[in-house]
Parts: C-alpha cells; sequence; structure tokens
C-alpha cells in the first residue's frame, strides 16, 4: 500500500507540474471525499454540525450527487461500496426488496440488531428506504459507537446522518427532473437441456420432472386430453435460448420529482413532490410511491426554527414466492408463452388440464395468489433554537415518525379434483408504529485565548407505539370472493398492543487547543422499559482525540506535498439491549384441547423469561490518520477499530427437566477487528480546460469472531447451516459433506461405488466476506461526465436451498454430466483398511439416475460455494447543456440528460452458479433461496431541468 501511495503521489506531482504553466483553473466540481479537511463540516451525533477536524472517529460524508448516481429508489443501495466498512445487502429483486446494512461487522448474535440508528435531521427514525433521495443534501456515516456515543445503545453499530435539503437565500428555484429504467432478470441458475420428461428414461405427458429420454425432436403429448378433444403437443427438441427467462418481462422504473425552494434574510423553504412507479419482472407485480416534503425555518431574533414535515403514502402488489420456484424445476423445453391463458376453460394453461397434477402453472400461481400492502408514512420535527448569550444556546427537537400499514394476502378458490385443487383464503391485517423523541439540548461555547470548549448537555426522551391486528379464514366459500365471513370453519387471528419507553441523559465536553489538538469527553445514561427495574438503568462512557499536525510541525508547516494531516483516536463502552418489549415476561397462552375438550386453558412459553437479564457492553477502541497531499488533490484515510462484545444476548438451549426448552442468558462474546482504506486522487485537474479525472476505492478488512459461548457450547445454530462456532469467523456455514481422506479426496463404498456421507459436517468458512472493495472513477470534459462505482467482496462463503431441487427434478447441469449412467466419482478413493485409501479407478456408481442424484442433492457440500465477486454497480454518463444555448431565455438555467446503469456485469466465483452472491434470506448473510426473485441488471436515461 506505501508503494503504491507513493506512486500515485510522483504521478501527480509530475502532472501537476505539467499543468501548472497553463495558468490557473475556475473549476470548483470537487468530489466531497477530497475537499479541502481545513473546511469540511459533518453531521455530528445529535445533528450538531462539527468542524471534521474535532472527529476523534472515522466519519465520511457522501454528497446528494454521490448518492444519487445511480438514480436508486431507495437512498440505502446509492450507498453501496462507496464507504469502507459499510455492508449493503439485498433480499431479493422484487419491486420493494428488503434491505440490511451492517457497519463493521456484527456486533451482536441477534442477526437482526445489528443495524446502525438512522437520523433525517437530527431525529432519530427506524428506516429511511421510503426517503426520497433527491430530498437528501448529505449523508454523514459516522461508523462505530465511539463517533455515535450519545445516542446510545442504538448507536453502537454506527450511526447514517441525514440531512435534507434546505431553501437558501435568493432568488427561488424550481428543479425537475424524470428517471426511467429498464430492468432485466439475468443470473438465472443454468439447468440442463438434453433430457426432457419422463421417469427413469422413458417419457411421460404428465410429469414435470426431467429424467425422460433425450430431446430428439419430435413432437409429443403433452398433458391429457382437453374437453372439446384436442390433444395439446409440445416438440420435444432442445431449446435454441433459455425458456425461463419467458416467465419474466422487463421491468420499468419511473421516478418524477419537482421541487420548489427560495429564501430571504430571516426565512427559507424546501418544497419537495415525487413520484415513483415501478413494474416488476413479475408480471403484474408493482408499486407506487407519492411523497411530499416541506422544510422550512424561520428567525425571531434570537430564536431560530426549523420544521420539516415528510408524508408518504406508498402500495405494492406482488405475487408471493412460486412461480420462479417452479420455473427452477420444469422442463428446458417448456414454453411458457403458451400459458398465460389460465383463465380460458378449454385451454391446456388452465389448471384443471395444465399437464401435471405436481406443479401449478406459474401464471396462475401469480393470478391467483397476491400479497398487497397499503402504507402511509408521516414524519417531520420541530425545532427551536434559542441563543441565550453568545456563548450559551438553548435546543428543543421534538420529532414524529409514524406508520400506518394495511396488508391483505389472497389465495383465490379454485375448485378441482386432488392436488389441482385450492381452497382459497384470505388474511388480512393492519399494523400502526409510533414514534416521539424528544431532546432538550443545553450548548455552551466558550473560547479562552488559544482554548476552545463546547460543552453539550442534554436529555432524551423515546416513546413506541405499536398496534397490529390480524384475521383471516383458510377455507373460502365463493371464487373471487376474498371476504373472511364467508368461509367454512374457524376464523384465525391475533391482535396485540406493544410500547417501549426510554430516557436518557448525556453530556460531551470538547476542548480544543489552537484549533489542531482536541478533546472529547461524552457520557450517557439510559433508562429502558425492556429491562428487569434493577438493571435497567446503565451508564456508559467515552473519550476520542484529534491532532492536526501539518500546520504545527516545522518541518510540514510549508511543505508543498502535504496539505491535511491528522491523527485521530478514541475508546468507548456502550451498553446495547437488543430485547423487544415483554421479552422478559412469562406470557401464557391458550392451547386448543387444554386442559380437556372445549374448555378455555392457559400455558406458559417454553422459554425462560431470565429476569437477571443485563445489557450487552460493547467496548471500542479507534485509531486512524487522515492525510491530505498535493493541494488536495490526493487524499487518503486509514483506520483500525476494535469491539468487544460481551454478555451477549441471545435464547440458549436448556434442559426441559427445568420445564422450558430455552432460555434468555447473557453468554457469549463478539469481537471485530477491523481495517479500512480509502484513497482518492484527482489524477487530472486541469480547470483551464475544464477537464477532470478522478479515481478513488475503499478497502475493508473485517475479522468477526466468537470468541464465547453459552456454558461451554463450541456452536450455536443461528439459521440453518449457519452458525456461531466459537473461535471462527462469525457466521460460520456448517455443512454436510462425504466422508474424505486426508489428502480431501471422496470415500466411496468398495461395493456400491457411491460416495459415503460424513456422519460430521464440514466448516467451510464464513458467510460474510471478510474482504470488501469499492473503486470509483469519475471522468468529466467540459460538459460531460462519466462515473462509475464497482464493488469486489471476497473471502466468503454461500449456500445455496435452490441446487437441491434441482438436483431432484434432474433440472440441474451435474445431472447432465455422465448420460446418467453409472461412473467412477472424481477424485475419489477406497477404503481399503482402517486409515489406509487407494485412488479409484474402476468402480462405478450404483446409477446415475434420480436416487442417484437426489442423493448428491442433498450432500450440501454440493450445494455451497464462494461467494467472491467483483461487479459494475453503478454507470452513469451526463451531459449539461452549454450555458451559451439558454442564454437567449430566461426560464430554464439549467439542462442536464444522462444515461444511467446498474448491475450491468458481474464476475462471480466459477464454483457459484447460484446467483447473486450479495442477496441474502431471512437476515442471513451467504444464504441463497428459491423464495427470491433472481438479479436483474437495469439501464434508462434521465434529464434535470432548473428554472
Amino acid at each position: 500500500m506505501i508503494k503504491r501511495l507513493h506512486s500515485i503521489c510522483l504521478l501527480l506531482l509530475i502532472v501537476e507540474a505539467a499543468q501548472a504553466q497553463q495558468g490557473p483553473s475556475n473549476n470548483t466540481d470537487t468530489l466531497s471525499s477530497i475537499r479541502n479537511l481545513n473546511e469540511v463540516v459533518v453531521t455530528g451525533a445529535l445533528g450538531i454540525k462539527r468542524s471534521a477536524r474535532e472527529l476523534g472517529a472515522a466519519a465520511q460524508l457522501v454528497s446528494n450527487e454521490e448518492l444519487n448516481q445511480g438514480k436508486v429508489v431507495n437512498p440505502v443501495f446509492g450507498l453501496a461500496s462507496k464507504v469502507a466498512g459499510l455492508r449493503i445487502n439485498m433480499y431479493d429483486s422484487k419491486v420493494d426488496p428488503q434491505v440490511k446494512i451492517v457497519m463493521r461487522g456484527s456486533r451482536s448474535l441477534n442477526r437482526g440488531k445489528n443495524d446502525p440508528i438512522y437520523v433525517v435531521d437530527g431525529v432519530p427514525v427506524p428506516d429511511i428506504s421510503r426517503l426520497n433521495p433527491n430530498d437528501i443534501e448529505s449523508i454523514t456515516v459516522l461508523k462505530g459507537a465511539n463517533a455515535a456515543a450519545l445516542y446510545g445503545s442504538e448507536g453502537v453499530n454506527g450511526a447514517l446522518m441525514i440531512t435534507t435539503r434546505s431553501g437558501q437565500k435568493g432568488r427561488a428555484v424550481v428543479k425537475f427532473s424524470n428517471t426511467t429504467t429498464f430492468s432485466q432478470v439475468y443470473l438465472l441458475p443454468p439447468a440442463q437441456t438434453r433430457y426432457g420428461q419422463g421417469t427413469e428414461g422413458v417419457y411421460s405427458p404428465t410429469m414435470y420432472e426431467s429424467w425422460g429420454p433425450l430431446f430428439d425432436g419430435s413432437t409429443r403429448d403433452l398433458g391429457g386430453v382437453l374437453p372439446d378433444g384436442t390433444q395439446p403437443t409440445q416438440t420435444y427438441a432442445a431449446p435454441s435460448k433459455d425458456n425461463r427467462l419467458d416467465l419474466f418481462q422487463t421491468g420499468i422504473t419511473q421516478q418524477n420529482d419537482l421541487s420548489f425552494s427560495g429564501g430571504d434574510d430571516k426565512s427559507t423553504y424546501f418544497l419537495s413532490l415525487q413520484h415513483a412507479a415501478i413494474k416488476g419482472i413479475i408480471p403484474e407485480d408493482a408499486s407506487r410511491r407519492t411523497g411530499a416534503r416541506f422544510n422550512g425555518s424561520r428567525r425571531f431574533g434570537k430564536l431560530n426554527t426549523s420544521y420539516n414535515i415528510n408524508y408518504i403514502y406508498f402500495n405494492r402488489n406482488t405475487t408471493p414466492d412460486g412461480p420462479w420456484i417452479t420455473a427452477y424445476q420444469l422442463p428446458a423445453n417448456f414454453d411458457y408463452t403458451g400459458m398465460k391463458d389460465w383463465q380460458t376453460a378449454n385451454s391446456a394453461a388452465n389448471p384443471l388440464y395444465f399437464f401435471t397434477d405436481q406443479m401449478k402453472n406459474p401464471y396462475f400461481q401469480i393470478g391467483n395468489t397476491r400479497d398487497r400492502l397499503a402504507q402511509q408514512t408521516l414524519n417531520g420535527k420541530v425545532e427551536l433554537d434559542y441563543q441565550v448569550t453568545d456563548w450559551f444556546k438553548a435546543i428543543y427537537r421534538l420529532g414524529l415518525y409514524s406508520i400506518s400499514e394495511e396488508t391483505r394476502s389472497t389465495a383465490g378458490k379454485f375448485e378441482a379434483p386432488g392436488r389441482r385443487n385450492v381452497v382459497g383464503s384470505v388474511d388480512d391485517g393492519s399494523r400502526n408504529f409510533r414514534r416521539v423523541n424528544g431532546d432538550l439540548i443545553l450548548s455552551f461555547n466558550k473560547d479562552f485565548g488559544k482554548f476552545s470548549t463546547r460543552l453539550l448537555l442534554g436529555q432524551n426522551f423515546r416513546a413506541d407505539y405499536t398496534k397490529v391486528n390480524a384475521v383471516g379464514a383458510g377455507n373460502l366459500t365463493l371464487p373471487g370472493l376474498f371476504n373472511p365471513g364467508s368461509r367454512v370453519g374457524e376464523l384465525n387471528g391475533n391482535s396485540g398492543i406493544t410500547e417501549y419507553r426510554s430516557v436518557a441523559g448525556y453530556g460531551e465536553l470538547t476542548a480544543g487547543y489552537n484549533n489542531f489538538l482536541f478533546l472529547t469527553l461524552t457520557g450517557r445514561n439510559d433508562v429502558v422499559s425492556v429491562l428487569s427495574p434493577e438493571n435497567r438503568s446503565y451508564f456508559y462512557p467515552g473519550v476520542s482525540a484529534s491532532f492536526v499536525f501539518h500546520n504545527v510541525i516545522p518541518a510540514l508547516k510549508h511543505s508543498r506535498a502535504l496539505s491535511f494531516g491528522k491523527v485521530f483516536a478514541s475508546w468507548n463502552k456502550t451498553g446495547n439491549v437488543t430485547l423487544d418489549p415483554y421479552n422478559l415476561n412469562n406470557a401464557y397462552s391458550q392451547i386448543n384441547g387444554f386442559p380437556f375438550g372445549n374448555m378455555v386453558g392457559f400455558t406458559p412459553s417454553s422459554e425462560y423469561p431470565n429476569p437477571n437479564i443485563e445489557p450487552e457492553f460493547v467496548t471500542s477502541y479507534e485509531a486512524g490518520v487522515q492525510l491530505s497531499f498535493l493541494d488536495n488533490r490526493l487524499h487518503f484515510e486509514g483506520s483500525y477499530a476494535y469491539s468487544d462484545s460481551k454478555g451477549q444476548i441471545f435464547k440458549a438451549n436448556t434442559s426441559r427437566a427445568i420445564g422450558y426448552n430455552t432460555a434468555v442468558v447473557n453468554a457469549g462474546r463478539l469481537t471485530n477487528n477491523v481495517i479500512e482504506l480509502s484513497l482518492n486522487a484527482d489524477v487530472i485537474r486541469d480547470r483551464g480546460r475544464d477537464i477532470r479525472w478522478n479515481i478513488g476505492g475503499t478497502f475493508t478488512h473485517i475479522n468477526n469472531r466468537v470468541r464465547e459461548l453459552y456454558e461451554g457450547l463450541e456452536q450455536f445454530p443461528i439459521f440453518r447451516q449457519s452458525y456461531a462456532v466459537k473461535g471462527s469467523a462469525y457466521p460460520a456455514l456448517l455443512v454436510s459433506d462425504y466422508k474424505r481422506d486426508p489428502q480431501g479426496r471422496v470415500v466411496v463404498n468398495a461395493t456400491t461405488g457411491d460416495p459415503i456421507q460424513a456422519t460430521a459436517q464440514s466448516h467451510l468458512g464464513t458467510m460474510v466476506p471478510p474482504y470488501q472493495m469499492g473503486l470509483h472513477t469519475m471522468f468529466s470534459y467540459k460538459g460531460i461526465s462519466l462515473r462509475a462505482q464497482f464493488d469486489s467482496r471476497l473471502g466468503g462463503w454461500l449456500y445455496s436451498e435452490i441446487a437441491p431441487r434441482m438436483f431432484t427434478a434432474g433440472t440441474h447441469p451435474w445431472t447432465d454430466d455422465y448420460d446418467r449412467k453409472p461412473f467412477v466419482f472424481p477424485n475419489s478413493v477406497i477404503e481399503v483398511s482402517e486409515g489406509k485409501y487407494e485412488p479409484n479407478t474402476s468402480k462405478l456408481t450404483s446409477g446415475g439416475g434420480k436416487s442417484f442424484w437426489q442423493q448428491q442433492g442433498s450432500v450440501q457440500y454440493n450445494t455451497a460455494a464462494k461467494s467472491d465477486f467483483f461487479k459494475l454497480r453503478e454507470l452513469a454518463v451526463n451531459y449539461s447543456l452549454p450555458v451559451s444555448l439558454l442564454r437567449r431565455q430566461q426560464l430554464v438555467k439549467d439542462v442536464n440528460i444522462g444515461v444511467v446503469g446498474t448491475n450491468l456485469f458481474i464476475i462471480r466465483h466459477k464454483d457459484n452458479i447460484y446467483g447473486d452472491p450479495e442477496y441474502l434470506y431471512n437476515n442471513t448473510d451467504g444464504y441463497l433461496s428459491f423464495r427470491q426473485v433472481p438479479p436483474y441488471r437495469t439501464y434508462g436515461f434521465n434529464i434535470n431541468v432548473t428554472f
């Protein structure tokens, strides 16, 4: 790394010397990451602006331009691979994909409790996925608990500090933009294309599995005779393309934005409107988001007021799991295009006459089974800032975040014999969530000669309220009527109210000397409602320091090479509570038939609610350096962070003799060793010719390890193949495997020739890639700019639950490798005596058909792969019309047009044939599920007009 940095410095010196002869430049276009660090102001904890010089912990500022480079609908995706230490994963490619975001590795064994805190204009909120990215001015990423210490437990995983746009003094500005992108599915798991439907090599017109004979180009019957006497047929031939692609359509995303902003000496305003519509890659899947935001401020003498309100209406209509799972298992020659008219009575697509009763027509699944969501989000704040004296001001900030949701899941009743019958169901639900958050902050700023001081004293309260209702019926009486009252049998449903309360007091003292040496002390005490009274109050301190040395050390003070230099370090101990409300209550539930007959009886939970649970405590250390060279043309930042999470709160298995199956315990320990490096350079910066080329990248290595588990446990299951293994990277992938000799060769049965399955699981490695890299480049010439963002993650493993079903169905490529005949298992040995092995050169397997390959599909090692990847995440080309073209009129001030693409290519490990390694399932990294909609790539265009 040092040699590479030296080479870049030398190159920039040569380029700068050549450009210096061409005169001064007027180009002011600079990336936020390489601005003069003497002047950068970031949004720190509590939403208070701070000079970057003061921060004793790593932070990164992402501008609106960088965030919206890929024209994303969800602003979180705009951060992917742009911030060192930040990992973002999608769940799938639905029209409203879930997202998981983790900063510097997991600190909790509870895989759903590792998200950073989201703070919008100083107010913590539970989610930012519905925010309009165009409303965001910038995002300051506070990477560790040290930087976000004043947020307590919620800040233990770092913080995303979102600042939304505001109006500026001067002429009113009106902006309009449109982005239209198109999505196409790719990275489907490959399937064999030599064998068609049937069993044991014999064709069957009603069998969906591909264990039939070789494709021969003949015309064969498909399914049974239709009511009108027609016999459907199909061409029994290998397709010239992947027919499964016909199930998917081209998705379309359209975003329209309109904003108004302005202000005067006393007030400012910003009003924005957005409509975003998505047509999914699955037919009939769609979502729409309509939002409005108003931000304002007004000064009344010493009182400054700011206020904002954001309303978002979102609706979604999707099909649940099913159609694409079916597609992975149908024969390669299956004609999807002829299966769309499933509602036609005399059609082979009709569920009554679909060629098999073991699978359903994918289009019937799409049209007959739907999930709907209608959601309203209201988010706002009021802030009063009173300047009591020139050195003391009081701030009161009150925020509200409210969500109202209505859901409906339906499966249409379809009367048919046997497995073709669908009884019909409807499930209606509602969820209302409200969070009120308030802060009273007293801020004292006083300088004493060369010494500067700032003291913050504050009090916070948070109140969450959630109410859920659900009612449904599982056996409807009439097709097309989704009314829970029209049913056979009893209703199902539930209702619940959940409340959470917390209060806290906190303080922060920052002392500076001569604007180059800073020391910050923090402390916070929380009282939370989810713990027992004797444990619910806890205190945690922190300390950080920064030293800006480039203007202090005489040898560097007048250096032409070094523009800025800073070292920083911090220590922090934070309490972390991952419990949900009422987890420590011994809840009773009603059990059918208990104590007998129809009498009402209740039984306690099988989980022991340990009243002695205390917070997890995370101790964090961090140290780093920031350097800028050559008039801020080259910026380097490196940091090392360590966190130690003790007393993990998780559910451990217990002896049933005590009356419980599990217990909530404080046990276990996770550590994180994190190295982060970032480099940004203006390789060319010629203002005279209005040309600039910037390159940069980030590198992160995270060593996330399990140090201890409960009462001597060596491993603890997290989700299916995902485990916490003592002494190993977290989470670990444990899979069933073959029995192997010391050289790793597969041991086969000396009689049958079939591989022998091992009794113990194999530990392949971590499911979270420990190495993460982001690369970006930006080239601009006059009004043309090109931006590209690359992403790479290395060193992890993934598991696919798609593959076993394909093995069973005969569509997996391996089932075609040996012409479905017995073969010598590759790289195999025979155990001739205990511990002695000889290569197997002649013993054939017992077969090569369904029973053999289905058994291989059940060996999980065969469906695991390295998750390494390198992808072009974003590509954007933009052109701004010359000012000379707009001078003749007064209406339009600026026009920018461009094209954009995302996920345009990916390079994966050769063993990964299953999908995008970035996807996850059920909060589990490295887990590819057949329930996920396949990945897609996008391309499109955008236009921005300023009036």
